[in-house]
């Protein structure tokens, strides 16, 4: 068996989202697999509290901007006592902070790229993606192809390795479908509609709203579940108000039984306007046999296909949004052959097990300062 690796992650984020959500499972995986994992992150993070709690060892070092000399030398110390192999960088300021205390104690680093935000072509701003790091994992073929297109990144130092789903979690046949409905005091019949992410401006929570002001007179017995919770939620609530959905949307808040919500939905929404790479949501609502109607946005049309595992529309616009949902209602035989046809996909490209067997088999040749081998065209890669 192969000598277990030294791996730390650092992550500036103060959030909870699916970018922390994927540090923590990846983490958690590697040392299921006799790795050494860990992580660095500011104080009070959302996401080292999680990580404490599952006794994962946890730095907390505060990152008040990029490149702070006690953020450096804090981390390049806790480089060097755990003798790290690989340190793996998240968001933009650790991605400075602690690639350069990484740097500065002889590890190599990966950074990884969640989002499909354009990054700025400076020579400044290249300087994360060059000099500060020895290979790129983006968590889309749609970031890959950003980043190599538009910071003239070699593609060969640029590998897409989308986020996996724990396929035992979200399994559809341990859900229970009802409890959703009673908690909300619903009939099985009634069609119910969600959204689950963070509440932020581009996750298009407020094109969702405009669409179902637009399906009120057509479909008066349409429900929907917002479940997540961010810095865009007051100005959703006053959406809420000002479109007269109070009786028809309800606000969950954050939730941790993600798979026993999607369970109960009747189709799954993601109006996301920017910034997506291949969101989590949508690949769990697919391993949980649901019916997708989503934006064409980031990498979300390398896994919501149209006519195969979903429907996909234009970003912003409400009518075409509020048409597509309509038709996922409607059909209900061609929504479950592409809830079906969703499961099977998951199962075969994009597992949490697949996920975590290609990171490492990454982590290990960047450790011995190999190039991994290509993958065929599969998962990230299509």
């Amino acid at each position: 068996m192969a000598e277990p690796l030294s791996i730390l992650h650092s992550e500036s984020s103060m959030g909870w989202g699916g970018q922390e959500i994927r540090v923590l499972s990846e983490v958690c995986w590697l040392r299921g697999r006799a790795h050494t994992a860990g992580l660095v992150v500011p104080p009070g993070s959302p996401l080292g509290g999680r990580a404490q709690g599952a006794n994962i060892p946890v730095a907390w070092i505060a990152m008040p901007h990029a490149l702070h000399p006690y953020a450096v030398a804090g981390i390049a110390k806790r480089l060097r006592q755990g003798r790290a192999q690989v340190l793996v960088t998240h968001s933009s300021v650790d991605a400075w902070t602690a690639g350069l205390a990484a740097r500065l104690v002889g590890v190599r680093v990966i950074r990884m790229r969640h989002l499909s935000v354009p990054v700025q072509t400076n020579p400044l701003s290249r300087l994360v993606y060059t000099a500060l790091c020895d290979k790129i994992v983006t968590t889309g073929e749609a970031i890959r192809t950003l980043l190599v297109d538009r910071l003239g990144v070699s593609p060969a130092k640029v590998v897409s390795i989308p986020t996996g789903v724990d396929l035992d979690e979200f399994d559809p046949s341990k859900a229970d479908g009802t409890r959703l409905r009673k908690e909300l005091g619903l009939e099985r019949e009634t069609p119910l509609l969600g959204m689950i992410a963070m509440l932020r401006s581009w996750k298009g929570h407020l094109v969702f709203l405009q669409a179902l002001r637009r399906m009120q007179e057509t479909h008066p017995d349409v429900r929907a579940v917002l479940v997540g919770d961010g810095p865009f939620r007051s100005v959703i609530q006053d959406a809420i108000r000002c479109h007269g959905l109070e009786a028809r949307v309800r606000w969950l808040g954050h939730r941790e039984d993600v798979a026993e919500i999607l369970s109960g939905l009747d189709v799954v929404v993601s109006a996301s306007t920017a910034a997506e790479g291949i969101p989590q949501v949508l690949l769990q609502a697919l391993a949980m046999r649901r019916p997708v109607v989503a934006t064409d946005v980031g990498g979300i049309p390398e896994v919501i296909r149209p006519g195969e595992t979903g429907w996909l529309v234009p970003p912003g616009d409400p009518e075409v949004l509020g048409a597509a949902i309509a038709e996922a209602l409607a059909d209900r035989a061609a929504a479950q052959r592409m809830g079906g046809q969703g499961r099977k996909m998951v199962e075969a490209d994009y597992s949490l097990q697949q996920m975590g067997q290609r990171m490492e088999e990454l982590y290990r040749a960047v450790a011995a300062g190999r190039s991994p081998r290509r993958h065929p065209r599969g998962a990230g890669n299509r």
